[in-house]
């Protein structure tokens, strides 16, 4: 894959995804990680209450069948460069990141936790997120930024653990109005492909594309052909011409390496 990116499945979710039910996304993640025969890691690194984060996957998890999920929290370089993360994940089918703060997930950035998961996906191993634990599975994730003004001072930035390439991921889309954020991001560097997940909404991401799952929208925000001027202070107005916007409801699929839109055969499912 392109950019350093690393061909496997992914499912990466916007944000309150239903854990009440056992239905919908999480029962497809299950499903992928090889159902009742699953071994799912959840990474709680991102959460200020990893054990309650833990409790709450591990209740839904086994009312879908899985017998055991292992938590893995990671609570500095030192564990994300261990032995102990690397045995845990050697044996994972499926290895999921909680919501929470995002920041705290730049630990694992270029670590030796992070380095596994990237050799793993090319094996087999499905991996996913949800809220803070989605934006940071791209190339760069959004740390922070809030303001109506597509700007350079909407939206903070910083690396990812680039498993997927060229993508930026924002979450909690149409619910928080992350518009301006997302096109503030990709207008920073508009190689980036611009993805704004809603809530209870994911893509499903195998080698070059993705499907939407769920109930709600996948914005693409598309700014590679765009004329971008970019003024003199960081709070004033970016201009921005002809980026591409692309509404995507559930069943919808996406080239990310040709960056083309599609209804697919599986319009309107999970």
């Amino acid at each position: 894959m392109a950019d350093g990116g690393v061909p496997g499945r992914l499912l990466i979710i916007g944000g309150a995804a239903d854990r009440c039910s056992g239905a919908g996304l999480l029962e497809r993640f299950v499903e992928l990680c090889g159902g009742g025969s699953a071994r799912i890691v959840l990474v709680t690194t991102a959460t200020g209450m990893p054990d309650q984060v833990h409790a709450d996957y591990e209740r839904v998890f086994c009312k879908l069948g899985v017998d055991r999920t292992m938590q893995l929290r990671l609570r500095g370089r030192a564990d994300a460069d261990g032995d102990a993360a690397a045995t845990m994940l050697a044996d994972a089918t499926g290895v999921f990141f909680s919501g929470g703060d995002q920041s705290r997930l730049r630990t694992l950035v270029g670590s030796r936790t992070n380095e596994v998961l990237r050799e793993r996906l090319t094996e087999g191993l499905v991996v996913g997120g949800t809220s803070a634990g989605a934006t940071a599975l791209g190339r760069t994730m959004i740390l922070s930024g809030q303001s109506p003004e597509v700007s350079a001072g909407t939206v903070r930035t910083g690396p990812g653990l680039r498993l997927v390439p060229k993508v930026l991921i924002d979450m909690h889309f149409g619910e928080r109005g992350r518009l301006p954020r997302l096109l503030s991001a990709v207008a920073l560097d508009p190689e980036h492909l611009g993805l704004g997940i809603d809530e209870n909404t994911a893509i499903l991401v195998e080698g070059q594309s993705f499907e939407v799952l769920g109930t709600g929208v996948v914005t693409v925000a598309d700014a590679q052909r765009a004329t971008v001027v970019y003024p003199a202070g960081d709070g004033d107005p970016i201009t921005l011409f002809d980026v591409r916007l692309h509404l995507l409801p559930a069943g919808c699929v996406f080239g990310i390496d040709k960056r083309a839109p599609a209804i697919g055969p599986g319009h309107d499912r999970y």
